[in-house]
């Protein structure tokens, strides 16, 4: 009689456990389980159509809309003297043009990139100048 109450009080347990849990069939849900995130690793389209003009001792940098990359963040500017690149901005900017108020009258390259919103970083688009009595000479060679 031992047993049968062992059996019986098993049973039992089984049976208060399907209850509680539920018995799963091929109707009820299933669980899914998130995938890995995806990140990030391509950078922006290069910025292209960039020129450069001086007028009244100023260089304005003008370049393209990026309309191919969704998540663009905006665009750095830099310039480059004597093989140093130095940023011109301190945060990337929305606008598709910058206006050098303190140009330097050597041969520099200003650069333009795009950034994304992970913070992929584009190639350089460039544009040497050689002074502010002289026009801007499309380079893209970086």
């Amino acid at each position: 009689m031992t047993h049968s109450l062992k059996i019986i009080g098993l049973l039992a347990l089984t049976l208060v456990a399907i209850t509680i849990t539920g018995c799963s069939d091929d109707s009820s849900p299933v669980a899914v389980i998130p995938s890995e995130p995806v990140i990030d690793t391509a950078p922006p389209a290069i910025p292209t159509g960039l020129s450069a003009a001086a007028t009244d001792n100023r260089v304005k940098i003008d370049w393209d809309e990026n309309v191919l990359d969704a998540d663009l963040y905006g665009f750095m500017v830099y310039r480059v003297v004597w093989g140093t690149r130095y940023p011109m901005l301190n945060l990337p900017q929305q606008e598709t043009q910058w206006i050098d108020d303190h140009p330097v009258n050597v041969a520099c390259t200003y650069v333009v990139t795009s950034l994304d919103q992970a913070g992929n970083e584009s190639a350089w688009a460039a544009v040497n100048f050689l002074g502010l009595d002289d026009e801007p000479e499309l380079r893209m060679d970086f």
